[in-house]
């Protein structure tokens, strides 16, 4: 069985529990919380990030949830501080929970230490302070990653925080989010401000700049770049703006760009890859739209799947 989750940032908002039998969804439950902002699933348990808990610091929080067998969302967790403002993305390793905040521009260990980043960029609004946006696992699980969008820059610290190294996109670019090749030799960077895809070599805690790729090169209006995966030999991006998902052929350690298609919504915001379909989380149209792949191609369905403000796709299969 086949469980798909998506969190709706809005204050009547929560977690959507889906399952999927065949081609279409069946909506089971949802989970009221307030503007919940990312969701991942480790060891069977939900590992969620809310927008704000504190009126007084305007800080995030962190809760947990057990996954029962049938994919319900169970037994809360009391909320954690994130110790920053906007929290937007996390990673959890060995029951230790990391959160990067948007606003305040630190990532946390939650509950026990968190490290702001100081810098800016040449964007004159979007880089005038540090704004970090994704947190994972480096490819050899020893380090993590965290991408600062208003430095241009990926940070590699160990598990406490210390600063291992650290490696820049393009000037103005804004990276925003990660992906790991299978072998985890490269690494993709999404870069937010100016579409595109800048590709990395990691090796032992360091990342090396080969060269980036422009994913929207006849769009000339404003768009911003917002998810990054991988499924096989293709990468996709979502653009916010242009409202679609670019695909890119992967050539050993170059990308090639082969179209861009419409996402059937507008400012998709997340997406995922599951069964040869793409879940695309529209956060203006408050939509989910699915694309199937045809040889790697999305084409869009007419599946559609209306909540308030979705800003994440997370799948389980039980």
């Amino acid at each position: 069985m086949k469980h798909i989750y998506f969190c709706a940032c809005d204050k009547n908002g929560g977690i959507y529990h889906y399952t999927k039998n065949g081609n279409e969804l069946t909506f089971l439950e949802k989970t009221p919380l307030d503007r919940p902002m990312y969701m991942i699933i480790r060891d069977d348990k939900a590992h969620i990030i809310l927008k704000e808990t504190d009126s007084k610091t305007k800080f995030g929080g962190y809760l947990t949830f057990d996954i029962d067998e049938n994919g319900k969302l169970t037994n809360p967790s009391e909320i954690i501080s994130t110790n920053g403002v906007v929290p937007c993305h996390l990673e959890v390793d060995s029951n230790t929970a990391y959160t990067v905040n948007y606003v305040s521009g630190s990532i946390s260990k939650t509950g026990e230490k968190t490290v702001t980043h100081e810098g800016s960029s040449i964007h004159p609004t979007r880089q005038t302070s540090a704004h970090t946006h994704y947190t994972a696992l480096t490819p050899d699980k020893k380090y993590l990653f965290c991408v600062d969008l208003g430095q241009d820059s990926i940070f590699v610290y160990d598990k406490d925080l210390n600063e291992i190294s650290r490696a820049k996109v393009p000037d103005g670019y804004g990276a925003r989010h990660l992906i790991s090749s299978a072998d985890g030799k490269y690494v993709y960077c999404v870069n937010e401000l100016i579409s595109s895809v800048s590709v990395f070599e990691y090796l032992n805690g360091k990342l090396t700049y080969l060269d980036t790729y422009d994913a929207l090169p006849d769009f000339k209006e404003q768009n911003t770049a917002a998810a990054i995966r991988i499924d096989g030999k293709y990468l996709y991006i979502s653009n916010r703006g242009a409202d679609t998902i670019t695909r890119f052929e992967i050539c050993g350690d170059k990308l090639k760009l082969l179209e861009n298609t419409p996402c059937g919504g507008i400012g998709p915001r997340d997406f995922d890859i599951t069964d040869g379909k793409i879940y695309c989380t529209n956060e203006q149209s408050n939509d989910v739209t699915v694309l199937a792949l045809k040889d790697g191609k999305p084409v869009l369905t007419d599946e559609k799947y209306k909540m308030g403000n979705p800003l994440c796709v997370t799948f389980l299969d039980k």
